[in-house]
């Protein structure tokens, strides 16, 4: 047999299998496995980058690029990744001084898309097709390199949440996520000893509404007030006059350890004895909070 992309046998099996959902509407497993990756919109990527892979010294999960109108770059952040894009061909003015950022968006990983799909379905879950991007693959072929569903009641303007699986032969994202988890703890977690992403805030003007949504999707809220997948960061909302990602909690080893480290870079802002804040002005506006280990 031709060797076939996982991603097209995925789309089939969907075809085959959700019309008779109905026989068993129950769930029967999580819908995803955890966030693969945050989002972040910048006016000047490139710098943003540089300073979390300089001074910061997070791994490289992927160099910064500008290839048909989109820069992208990588960061791994323990098992998940924050990518730092823009969109150049919307923009042909140079980066400003002034250059801004925000959370555009989490990626989840789902489980094999047939599963997730069904899950989706008797849970309730609005969702699109599966949109497929076309690349070339290690192998020379052009193939479907990734897939994305969209999960428009969970999605806001300017804020989206959706489904990502990559195809293996394009990229085993269970080796780099070890791969980033190992170059974090051969550098001990760089300066600021980060060990991972705790926590993602989202801001909600609809907090039942939104809670509810989460929890079709998650399950039951934790003890700690998040809702989880099965590993991962939690995702936590926040009653607010907006709808956006907030921020992102990081755990670092030692609260100590970073605070002189910020403080020595220029890079402290808010601090108490249970977080610390970046200086949202060097990270070009973002909001990014450290907390200690448990």
């Amino acid at each position: 047999m031709k060797r076939h992309n996982f991603v097209l046998i995925a789309i089939l099996c969907c075809t085959l299998w959700l019309p008779a959902i109905g026989q068993d509407d129950r769930p029967r497993g999580p819908v995803v496995r955890q966030v693969d990756h945050i989002l972040v919109e910048s006016g000047d990527p490139d710098a943003l980058f540089g300073l979390f892979t300089d001074t910061l010294q997070f791994p490289v999960a992927w160099p910064m690029t500008d290839s048909q109108g989109y820069m992208s770059g990588g960061l791994g952040a323990g098992d998940i990744n924050i990518e730092l894009y823009r969109h150049t061909d919307r923009e042909k003015k140079p980066p400003s001084k002034s250059a801004l950022a925000r959370y555009s968006g989490l990626a989840f990983e789902p489980y094999p898309p047939y599963k997730s799909l069904r899950e989706l379905k008797v849970r309730h879950i609005p969702h699109s097709s599966p949109d497929s991007h076309i690349a070339r693959l290690p192998s020379g072929s052009e193939e479907i390199s990734w897939i994305t569903i969209s999960l428009p009641s969970l999605s806001r303007p300017g804020m989206s949440i959706f489904l990502y699986q990559y195809n293996p032969s394009f990229l085993n994202v269970n080796v780099r996520r070890e791969q980033m988890i190992n170059r974090l703890a051969l550098n001990n977690g760089g300066p600021l000893g980060f060990k991972s992403v705790r926590e993602i805030v989202i801001d909600t003007t609809n907090y039942r509404r939104d809670a509810a949504e989460w929890s079709k999707m998650l399950g039951t809220k934790t003890p700690d007030g998040t809702w989880r997948a099965v590993t991962g960061p939690g995702i936590r909302l926040s009653r607010s006059t907006r709808d956006r990602i907030q921020e992102i909690v990081l755990e670092v080893e030692s609260l100590d350890r970073a605070k002189k480290f910020l403080r020595k870079e220029g890079l402290l802002g808010y601090a108490s004895s249970k977080s610390l804040f970046l200086k949202s002005s060097r990270i070009q506006g973002l909001r990014i909070r450290l907390t200690e280990k448990k």
